[in-house]
């Protein structure tokens, strides 16, 4: 009766979904109880039990009328007998012994101090945060794929390994693989080189979750980005769930295939901007806690205050407090932090200004910076200046007004066009990505 009704469950749903939410079910009894026959599936754990109760009771009822116990109740509870049992009550799917299936869950390495649980959530992440543990609890249904971008330091590989960990500790033999876009790239350069392309399409295509990170190292990689492309394919068609991380939006990724960046565009995209002071502070103070070390408000904000660049900067600098805190025998003023900082500041001092932006804009097209700023409209200086508003106005953040006064006194209305104009050549044309992109890396 039990190898019926796990037949006719798995002629109704795809084979992901099968492995997701039905392995490692089992039968514990059937009973009577008023009058009815009751069917009592065990489940690993509540998360499983509330996902099968919730979706698929009715399909149990069906596929146990096929076989001959019409109209009868479907309990399901969670139950510690499984490994004792496990002869008898095999999981559903494969027949994998339970006491073997952590060994083949993970994949690839995840940090397992990565999870939701620890991941400090402010204004500028919490919509990230929470696509994240809204997917994680529906994978491959809700947001698929599920597309995060943001600056270096933002939490997004945190999210990732996060999602991967909160999958395989809720859903039985759930395959997850974490990946960079850097590796999956030498995988593959190494597959054809050893003839191995059916081991490595095996790999990244048999798994549950492919959570994919600096998607934008793919750039120009045209027979990567292919297989990637194939792989996506496969694994979104078979309702298995995507989770990929990039510097940018989709649209802003330079020399990406046009068919990649719409399918990352054709489930969720959401975005982590800067942590705020609020959401720094409350970072340190977590880090703290984690250490189980006690440092003064003041201290604590001052740091928050000095170091905006992201969560890696606040962490590597609160190791290098900690390391003097212990020098110091527990003892440590805010003067010392203050020196620390300054000394840890030495190179980040160089800071961007719209002086160095102009300097580089007029040597990269060779003009002269009182041409550049000056009121002089010829049209060779039409391009120069629009792309110097663009870099003003996207990497500096100068209001339209201010790059107009610095730009000879122009009105914000042809700033913006200027920026606008460059905004979009950048989206059309990969060379003007590039040449934008060789100007950036010269501040």
């Amino acid at each position: 009766m039990w190898s019926g009704i796990v037949a006719g469950i798995k002629s109704q749903v795809s084979e992901s979904t099968f492995k997701t939410w039905f392995s490692g079910s089992y039968l514990l009894e059937v009973k009577k109880s008023a009058g009815r026959d009751v069917i009592v599936v065990g489940c690993k754990n509540s998360f499983l039990r509330e996902q099968l109760e919730a979706r698929y009771a009715s399909m149990f009822k069906d596929a146990a009328a096929t076989c001959g116990i019409a109209d009868c109740d479907v309990v399901f509870v969670v139950s510690k007998q499984e490994k004792v049992q496990a002869a008898v009550n095999a999981p559903l799917f494969s027949g994998v012994p339970q006491t073997y299936i952590n060994s083949v869950r993970r994949v690839d390495t995840l940090n397992p101090n990565h999870t939701f649980e620890n991941f400090v959530v402010g204004s500028s992440n919490n919509l990230a945060h929470m696509a994240f543990t809204q997917a994680a609890l529906n994978i491959g249904s809700l947001y698929n794929p599920l597309f995060v971008y943001g600056k270096t330091g933002v939490g997004k590989t945190h999210l990732l390994q996060a999602f991967g960990n909160y999958v395989l500790s809720n859903v039985i033999d759930a395959k997850v693989l974490y990946v960079s876009a850097e590796k999956f790239t030498n995988d593959y350069i190494e597959s054809l080189n050893n003839h191995t392309q059916q081991a490595f399409r095996q790999k990244y295509r048999s798994v549950d979750v492919l959570l994919v990170d600096d998607i934008q190292f793919l750039a120009g990689k045209e027979s990567t980005q292919d297989e990637f492309f194939h792989t996506f394919d496969e694994l979104r068609l078979s309702g298995r769930q995507l989770v990929i991380a990039a510097d940018q939006h989709p649209r802003e990724l330079a020399r990406i295939k046009e068919r990649l960046t719409s399918r990352f565009m054709g489930g969720m995209t959401v975005d982590i901007s800067r942590a705020d002071l609020e959401l720094r502070v409350a970072i340190l103070r977590a880090k703290c806690r984690e250490r189980d070390v006690a440092l003064s408000d003041e201290i604590v904000n001052y740091i928050a205050a000095s170091c905006q660049t992201g969560a890696r900067e606040l962490e590597g600098f609160l190791v290098q407090v900690l390391a003097t805190v212990k020098l110091s025998s527990g003892n440590i003023s805010l003067e010392q932090i203050k020196g620390a900082v300054e000394k840890n500041h030495v190179e980040s001092t160089k800071t961007v200004t719209a002086g160095n932006v102009i300097g580089c804009v007029s040597k990269h097209f060779r003009v002269s910076r009182e041409d550049l700023c000056g009121p002089r409209r010829m049209a060779a200086l039409v391009l120069p200046r629009q792309v110097l508003m663009y870099l003003l106005r996207n990497d500096l953040g100068l209001p339209l007004d201010s790059i107009g006064d610095l730009l000879g006194g122009r009105d914000h209305s042809t700033v913006l066009y200027g920026v606008d104009k460059v905004a979009k050549a950048i989206l059309a044309d990969s060379n003007k990505r590039d040449e934008v992109s060789r100007i950036r890396s010269s501040f």
